[in-house]
């Protein structure tokens, strides 16, 4: 585990459920990488979750961002079925391309967050 600030690669990682008619499982996979201190990739993280359009379900009637540890969950209601959408970052202790760079996470668009009542 490193300390706020030391700086580290830092994968911005989204899980969700997928699948189909041969099954359902957990996928994970990298968004983007963040070369900085673990403030800075939670800043970017932040960032992202805020910007995140899910593709599923089509119509998003309502989406809800609940702060997670040190994570976020992002529930996105359709009007027939309901997607679950799980952010966090995970430090790069090892990788078996060294040479190749971490992608970069793209910039998310402009978002300002909702106003709180």
């Amino acid at each position: 585990m490193t300390d706020d600030g030391t700086r580290a690669t830092w994968g911005l990682m989204m899980s969700h459920l997928q699948g189909g008619l041969g099954g359902v499982r957990w996928a994970t996979r990298s968004v983007g990488h963040v070369i900085g201190t673990r403030q800075e990739a939670a800043q970017a993280l932040h960032r992202h979750v805020l910007a995140f359009e899910p593709k599923h379900p089509l119509n998003v009637v309502r989406r809800t961002v609940y702060e997670d540890g040190d994570g976020y969950l992002v529930i996105a209601e359709g009007l027939t079925q309901t997607f679950e959408y799980a952010f966090r970052l995970s430090r790069v202790v090892y990788d078996t391309r060294p040479d190749a760079p971490p992608q970069p996470a793209a910039p998310p668009p402009p978002f300002a967050p909702p106003a709180v009542p």
